[in-house]
Formats: structure tokens, C-alpha cells, sequence
């Protein structure tokens, strides 16, 4: 990856997230995300290059927060529908930021814009089915939604347990998730817990 790439990469996973005045733990589940992410991509045998790719994407799958309110992002009760659509527009806006700073970061940044469609076609910003959505962002949603269940969050009162959220991601192959990809992740899961704990 050409420098100045990589330094593009690290201001948005460095400096951009310690000095967001919002920050709700993002950063840290993103990074947890992207770790994920990469041993995901390496079990599909991937190369190097491109898992590197998608822990960038997943470590940054959040990024768009930073252009959501903290009022919204820290809210305890039920979003508005319209406060549902700010949060809705992060990922399209992630993506945005990515491209503003170049164009060859448009692997990242496609992970990133679809890290919220579903397998089935019900998801968002663009109602993206099967393999018509991006494998970066197929990978992420697995372990972006594992993490975001056993991890505690403002408008969660307790976290499910680490099987809890196992057995959801189980159940939802071929609706919500790509069936291969959760068949990979629950070989890993042992392997992405361990990762998470020593993170």
C-alpha cells in the first residue's frame, strides 16, 4: 500500500476517533471489528494484501459516525424515525469520507457503505441482495453485529452473553447474513473471542 494511503488510513482510525467529543466506544469495537474482520478474510484464504484491506475496512466501518450528533449517538431510549434516519446515513457518509481523501480506497470504502445490507435484501443504504453486496461488507455485518450484541450500548440495558449472540448469528444464515461467511465465523468465533479479550 503506497504511503500516503496508509497515512490517510491512519488519521481516520487514529486522530479522527480520539478527538471526537462523542465518542460512545466506537473506536474500540471498530478495532475489535477490523480484527475480526482479518481472521474472517484469512480463513477464506485470501491474500495478504487484500485481508489487510478488510481490516482497514472493518476497523473504519464506523467512521461515519463521527457526522451523527452526540445527542443521538449517546440517546438511552427509542430513536425518532427521524433520528433513525441520521444514524442510518452513517455508513454512505463513511464511505464518502474515504473516497474525499482517494479514490483507490474505493475497496474500503464499498465495505464500508455496505456493512449494513442483509443477505436477503432488507437491509440499508441500498437494499443490496446476495452477492450483489460487497464481500468486505458482508464480513463486517457478522462480526460488526457479534460485537455490537455482547458489548454493552446506550440504547442496550445489559449485553447478550457471547453464546446468545453465537446462536442469533447462527440463525440468521441466509437472512441477514451470508450463509459461508457465518459458517466460517462459527468455526473462528473461539479465535475472535480470544482476539476481543486481548484487545
Amino acid at each position: 500500500m503506497p504511503a500516503s494511503l496508509f497515512s490517510a488510513l491512519s488519521f481516520f482510525a487514529g486522530s479522527e476517533w480520539d478527538t471526537a467529543p462523542h465518542d460512545d466506544g466506537t473506536a474500540a469495537h471498530s478495532a475489535r471489528v477490523g480484527q475480526g474482520s482479518a481472521l474472517v478474510a484469512s480463513r477464506l484464504g485470501l491474500d495478504r494484501d487484500v485481508v489487510d484491506l478488510v481490516a482497514w475496512a472493518g476497523t473504519l466501518h464506523d467512521i461515519g459516525k463521527l457526522r451523527i450528533p452526540a445527542a443521538i449517538l449517546h440517546k438511552t431510549g427509542p430513536l425518532t424515525p427521524e433520528e433513525w434516519d441520521v444514524v442510518r446515513g452513517h455508513p454512505g457518509d463513511g464511505a464518502a469520507m474515504l473516497m474525499t481523501a482517494s479514490p483507490e480506497l474505493s475497496p474500503i470504502a464499498d465495505g464500508i457503505r455496505s456493512h449494513h445490507e442483509q443477505w436477503d435484501g432488507s437491509g440499508y443504504p441500498d437494499g443490496l441482495q446476495g452477492d450483489e453486496i460487497p464481500l468486505f461488507g458482508r464480513i463486517i455485518s457478522v462480526l460488526d453485529v457479534y460485537d455490537s450484541l455482547t458489548c454493552p450500548r446506550p440504547y442496550r440495558i445489559r449485553s447478550w452473553s457471547e453464546q446468545d449472540a453465537v446462536d442469533y448469528i447462527r440463525s440468521s444464515a441466509g437472512s441477514r447474513f451470508d450463509p459461508t461467511l457465518v459458517a466460517v465465523f462459527l468455526e473462528l468465533h473461539e479465535r475472535v473471542n480470544s482476539a476481543r479479550r486481548a484487545g
